[in-house]
């Protein structure tokens, strides 16, 4: 399918819409300083994000259920309304009490995993069937290109446009030239990438209404309790057939595993480019760079996802990883955007992997269930990992003073539990692969 024919397709055409303003928030750039800026320590970010993971991993497979079993554009919807939600809260609230500060970050972060795992699986299920009912299900690994590509277009204008918001010689000289009194610290202007993503949240809420979705008529004796308890039904079936289908169990195992290391780490990227010394408005382009390389090499990622033999493929994945994160440790001035680059050209390839396969061994019926089983295992690893790097920071930055934690000696220092973390679970999980591969034949 050429990008005309794709687009001709009103369920892929607002999936693509959908999935590129939910995802394009201008504070990404700068997210964990923002949090920082806000009042909350480090320590207390990574709680938080394991919070959100916990929320995701509790709603993340019944919400599946719920799409197969309710309707997905429903799920979709109510995702982007919670997302719109969630965002003014962070918003509006006030930074003088920093108990009341965490709490509503607390709120947030539950709300943001609740509308994370409403739209999980449903919107791609939605897509996916659309083309599946056109004879056109082979047109998903194109879609998915297209996806990464508008995404990342519309990437780079939100990264530059958003560290540029948080650059306060920027911001002072913006606001002098219409007039307005200069900002003196971030915190003057901390705000301003929030509401601009509020406002995009507004056309990811357009395009989840513009979804169609054969309307769902329940039987003449079934009732709303009768279906939720079918939907939990569904989500026990599935998850027994994925435990007991080992070529699905070993690729959401390698998907969760490379998935929420590498977002641990990218969520904490603009705290790692401030300790290798470069300037916040610098945070843009390098996201900007990001885009631009997923743009450039989305189609060898499909390619690679799709050509090479799977055990291949994860293997040279798996090694070029774990390289990876050796680079990142060494904390090198400047030079160390390098390996953060390659590390998300990897979970590129690595997600399209994962969707190519997955969605070629599951059936139409429980789809997005299965799908949800994807989200539940990365969050799952998410809010583990969470947990540790926030106990191992709290544990290495007590080795350094205060002028040594000003200069993020102690975060840097942290950054080598990547490494150890990610080789010894990608070995366990290739040794138990390996071990159920002689028994019988998975890949």
């Amino acid at each position: 399918m050429t990008l005309k024919d794709i687009l001709q397709v009103r369920n892929v055409r607002y999936f693509l819409m959908f999935r590129s303003s939910y995802f394009a928030r201008f504070y990404y750039p700068i997210f964990t300083l923002l949090y920082l800026d806000y009042g909350l320590t480090l320590s207390q970010f990574a709680m938080l994000n394991v919070v959100w993971a916990a929320t995701i991993v509790l709603a993340e497979v019944p919400s599946g259920a719920f799409a197969d079993t309710l309707g997905r554009k429903k799920l979709v919807v109510l995702s982007s309304l919670v997302m719109f939600v969630e965002i003014a809260m962070i918003a509006f609230v006030p930074t003088g009490n920093p108990t009341l500060v965490f709490w509503v970050f607390l709120v947030n972060r539950i709300l943001s995993g609740l509308a994370m795992a409403l739209a999980s699986g449903a919107d791609e299920a939605l897509a996916y069937d659309t083309l599946k009912d056109q004879g056109k299900e082979e047109a998903w690994p194109r879609v998915l290109q297209v996806q990464l590509r508008i995404s990342s277009s519309v990437g780079i204008f939100v990264t530059l446009v958003g560290a540029a918001m948080y650059d306060v010689n920027f911001m002072a000289a913006l606001y002098a030239l219409i007039g307005l009194d200069t900002p003196q610290t971030t915190q003057d202007i901390m705000r301003i990438p929030v509401f601009a993503t509020l406002f995009v949240a507004m056309i990811a809420i357009y395009a989840a209404l513009s979804m169609r979705e054969a309307k769902k008529v329940l039987p003449c004796d079934s009732t709303k309790w009768s279906t939720t308890v079918a939907s939990l039904k569904l989500t026990l079936n599935t998850g027994k057939w994925v435990l007991a289908t080992p070529y699905v169990f070993f690729i959401l195992l390698y998907y969760s595993l490379f998935e929420h290391t590498s977002r641990m780490f990218l969520t904490m990227s603009s705290q790692y480019y401030r300790a290798i010394d470069i300037p916040i408005i610098y945070f843009g382009f390098i996201g900007a760079g990001v885009s631009v390389l997923k743009i450039i090499f989305a189609g060898q990622s499909r390619r690679l996802a799709e050509s090479i033999e799977p055990k291949t493929f994860l293997m040279v994945m798996g090694i070029a990883t774990v390289a990876t994160y050796y680079w990142i440790s060494l904390g090198w001035s400047i030079y160390g955007v390098i390996p953060a680059l390659i590390l998300v050209f990897i979970i590129m390839t690595m997600n399209i992997f994962i969707s190519y396969h997955l969605n070629k061994k599951t059936e139409s019926h429980n789809r997005a269930t299965v799908l949800s089983f994807k989200g539940l295992m990365f969050n799952l690893g998410y809010g583990l990992i969470g947990v540790l790097y926030a106990y191992h920071y709290k544990l290495v930055s007590q080795n350094y003073s205060e002028a040594e934690i000003a200069q993020h000696v102690d975060f840097i220092a942290s950054l080598s539990s990547f490494f150890y973390y990610f080789a010894l679970l990608f070995t366990l999980i290739s040794a138990a692969f390996y071990f159920s591969n002689k028994k019988v034949k998975i890949f």
